[in-house]
């Protein structure tokens, strides 16, 4: 348990270093991020925090249905540049007087999330013709809009489905891959 905690304490002490890259998930996925009051989108995220202009963020985490969770993230340039955070939430009601977000909370720009379960696993994803891993793969940070995935793996004939994404909305793609 003590490792646990200063695993997760370590995480969120080295979190950002000038202008990496951190990436918040949560579980359940698509609760609502804040960062120092603003609020940034949904999880899985992926946000630059400046620390060349602030050593310290607040993050908070939080969905309704659920307690939020909040963290703080201090700048430690020799951790590196790209940092993960996970926020695990528990079930209950926030008491608190703050308001819930909106249905989606005013973002720079809205995102959305998908995710590749296929058979059989490991075959290789594909969004708008860039490659994104093996299945099983789960990626946010996804712009709104129309795409394609594509779910290729040699010896079986390639899947391809065209789709809108909807702000905060998460996608689910479970293809079943066919031998040639």
């Amino acid at each position: 348990m003590r490792i646990a905690m200063l695993c997760v304490l370590l995480i969120c002490l080295g979190a950002c270093a000038g202008r990496g890259k951190t990436v918040i998930r949560s579980d359940p996925p698509t609760a609502y991020v804040s960062v120092n009051g603003v609020s940034e989108g949904v999880t899985p995220l992926e946000i630059e925090l400046d620390c060349d202009k602030n050593k310290h963020f607040e993050v908070v985490v939080s969905l309704p249905g659920y307690l939020p969770e909040s963290r703080e993230i201090s700048c430690r340039r020799f951790l590196g540049r790209r940092k993960d955070l996970f926020v695990r939430l528990k079930a209950g009601e926030d008491n608190s007087e703050k308001p819930l977000p909106a249905a989606l909370p005013p973002t720079k720009k809205n995102f959305g999330t998908i995710e590749v379960k296929a058979f059989p696993s490991g075959s290789e994803v594909f969004l708008d013709d860039t490659y994104l891993g093996t299945t099983p793969i789960t990626k946010g940070s996804v712009d709104s809009g129309e795409h394609v995935v594509e779910v290729r793996k040699n010896g079986f004939q390639p899947w391809k489905k065209t789709f809108d994404l909807k702000p905060g909305a998460k996608r689910i793609f479970s293809p079943i891959l066919e031998e040639e």
